[in-house]
């Protein structure tokens, strides 16, 4: 039976779904389509490109095989499309970007909805705190970690840095003992993380402010600290970006902070596909004309 090229978008639909459901939202079409597609695909080739299981269609050895030549192809056809027409091609399909729940909640996702609103065809997928999916088996487009990678074949660069400083209410601040120096935090509630729910010990900030701090309240997400702040339950470590959100987020020493940053990293394959591309490109340039959300401190409170 001789190829299909055709075939290959539904391929590369069900790569990036896990289901026949998905990529047949994806591609507008029934799941039954997607499957006669992938089984005629399959049949062409001679070998099995999915394992169907319970939680999805896994890819098999020969998919991995053949991911990369099915993305320059559709890269090609873009191109071409592109090219031919004189017109900027319309990004459609879905990019999955996996973040630290921070940036994804409290930035990025009011940044990709304004992105997404320039191309109404694309389908954003932002997963905050991605521990459990992995880039190198393509189950996400984009991967953003607060630890720069030492290793895996990925393309990798600095997204920014970014400051964390310590916040309370005013109301907090009031009922409890005034803080004017560092040795004053001693006797003070503390907000932080579950020690052994760390997906990366590089968040474990609290330390590097009051070495030996006992969070009084402890949580798996920044987000959720940052709410128990806001409640008056205590001292929190705060990232700058998210405090410029808060009004009611008052900096307690505000001569003192930590810098940490932020690492992307995408497929080499993956990053010639336009919608992959083009976001990363919008992400970049986003960060950096907000720099200063992320390196100073919020004023006038």
């Amino acid at each position: 039976m001789p190829l299909n090229w055709d075939d290959m978008r539904f391929f590369l639909a069900l790569c990036r779904t896990r289901s026949f459901v998905g990529a047949a939202g994806e591609l507008k079409v029934t799941h039954s389509t997607v499957a006669r597609r992938i089984s005629a695909l399959e049949a062409s080739l001679q070998t099995q490109l999915f394992q169907r299981t319970e939680k999805g269609c896994q890819i098999t050895q020969a998919g991995e095989a053949l991911l990369p030549y099915a993305e320059s192809v559709e890269s090609t056809v873009i191109h071409l499309e592109a090219r031919v027409s004189g017109k900027d091609n319309q990004l459609s399909g879905c990019i999955r970007i996996g973040t630290p729940d921070g940036i994804g909640n409290c930035y990025l996702a009011g940044c990709l909805s304004r992105f997404q609103d320039r191309h109404p065809a694309l389908d954003v997928e932002l997963i905050p705190v991605p521990m459990y999916y992995s880039l190198s088996k393509r189950e996400i487009d984009i991967l953003i970690t607060v630890k720069r990678p030492h290793k895996g074949n990925f393309i990798a660069r600095k997204l920014t840095g970014y400051k964390l400083g310590l916040f309370a209410t005013e109301e907090y601040l009031q009922a409890h003992k005034k803080i004017t120096r560092r040795e004053d935090l001693s006797g003070h509630r503390f907000i932080g993380y579950i020690d052994d729910l760390l997906f990366d010990q590089d968040l474990n900030f609290l330390d590097e402010f009051h070495p030996g701090a006992s969070p009084r309240f402890r949580t798996s997400t920044v987000i959720a600290q940052m709410n128990a702040v806001l409640a008056g339950s205590g001292i929190g470590v705060i990232p700058y970006f998210m405090a410029h959100g808060e009004k009611r987020l008052m900096p307690v020493l505000p001569g003192l902070n930590i810098e940490r940053g932020y690492w992307l990293q995408v497929n080499p394959d993956s990053q010639k596909i336009a919608r992959v591309r083009t976001t990363i490109d919008f992400m970049v340039r986003r960060i950096q004309s907000d720099s200063a959300l992320f390196h100073s401190l919020p004023t006038g409170r």
